[in-house]
């Protein structure tokens, strides 16, 4: 099996990302991650690539993003997951995302208590009114509309950003089965997580959760 990146997301750490490389299944390394007591959620694949020279592409991403780096000793980032993707976007890749990892009843249970209760984001909390364009990260060229509802117009349907940014992926040929709208969405040059975090920072001095 050729070498993977992965990137992982967790319910329970908020705003950061974990970046590895792996010679098994993906499947089977979130499995181990998940599996350490000290985990209280499951870890989630946001992407997963099969990378030409994978050793070498994961040590760029490391330096490159080494300011968002909580610990050196650990490869943890406080960066929005995309980034990542988007920097591996200028290499050759094979995306491998799996679906949804095999939990338990109990893993399950917890997981979906607590994305229950993540804060939508509301597009007029961080300036962006009916009206406006978005463009995906991805290929910029794709873009939606703002409408009413905070929902999004896109190919002349309403609907939610995540499910605007699930339809763009499976367009482009990713496998990817579920999306956080804010993570794909981009206004003024800033993904909307980005600016939402950025927003919130400026004016309370603080983060949370976002959808």
């Amino acid at each position: 099996m050729a070498d993977i990146i992965y990137v992982l997301t967790n319910e329970a750490m908020p705003g950061l990302v974990k970046i590895g490389l792996t010679n098994e299944s993906v499947e089977s390394r979130v499995t181990h991650l998940s599996g350490h007591t000290g985990v209280p959620l499951p870890f989630e694949c946001y992407f997963a690539a099969e990378v030409d020279d994978a050793a070498k592409a994961e040590n760029i991403l490391l330096q490159l993003f080494s300011e968002y780096r909580v610990n050196p000793r650990r490869e943890f980032f406080k960066l929005e997951p995309e980034k990542v993707v988007l920097a591996l976007r200028l290499g050759s890749f094979k995306e491998i995302t799996p679906g949804q990892p095999d939990l338990d009843e109990d893993q399950k249970e917890a997981l979906a208590r607590v994305k229950a209760r993540r804060t939508n984001l509301r597009l007029e909390a961080v300036d962006i009114k009916p009206g406006d364009i978005l463009h995906f990260s991805r290929d910029e060229s794709i873009t939606a509309t703002v409408a009413e509802g905070n929902k999004v117009r896109f190919e002349d349907e309403i609907m939610s950003l995540s499910a605007a940014a699930v339809k763009v992926l499976h367009q482009m040929g990713y496998t990817t089965p579920a999306a956080s709208g804010t993570w794909y969405w981009m206004f003024d040059g800033e993904l909307l997580d980005e600016r939402r975090r950025r927003i919130e920072e400026e004016q309370f001095g603080q983060t949370g959760d976002a959808a």
